[in-house]
């Protein structure tokens, strides 16, 4: 069946001023070489090992200073898990934090996480 006729056509069709002209193709993701993956991998494992001991205790995820924007941005084990599988996967990582107002108290640096971890394991 065709169902063409039933489409309503495109208002811009053979437009050169079309607005979507103006929006950027998809950005493409390189692939990660080698040092790169394992690097993600190694990660990975961090962040796994941070949610299985900090997330008790309070400890949502970590917390940075962007340059780009001079925010502090937060983010959440399952978002940076997400992100990094992403990567992995050669796929753009969904950009996405927690609410608007996050409880500023429940997120550490990432060399805070690293330190509470070696300090587990002893080291």
């Amino acid at each position: 069946m065709n169902f063409d006729h039933m489409m309503p056509q495109d208002p811009f069709a053979d437009d050169p001023n079309d607005p979507a002209s103006f929006l950027e193709d998809e950005e493409q993701v390189p692939a990660l070489d080698a040092h790169e993956r394992a690097q993600v991998n190694e990660d990975l494992r961090i962040v796994k090992e941070c949610k299985r001991y900090l997330a008790p205790r309070g400890m949502r995820g970590i917390f940075f200073l962007c340059e780009d924007c001079e925010n502090t941005h937060y983010y959440d084990w399952d978002i940076m898990e997400s992100n990094m599988r992403a990567s992995l996967k050669g796929e753009l990582p969904p950009v996405h934090e927690p609410s608007a107002e996050p409880d500023v108290h429940a997120y550490v640096t990432w060399d805070y996480a690293l330190g509470y971890l070696d300090g587990l394991a002893g080291r």
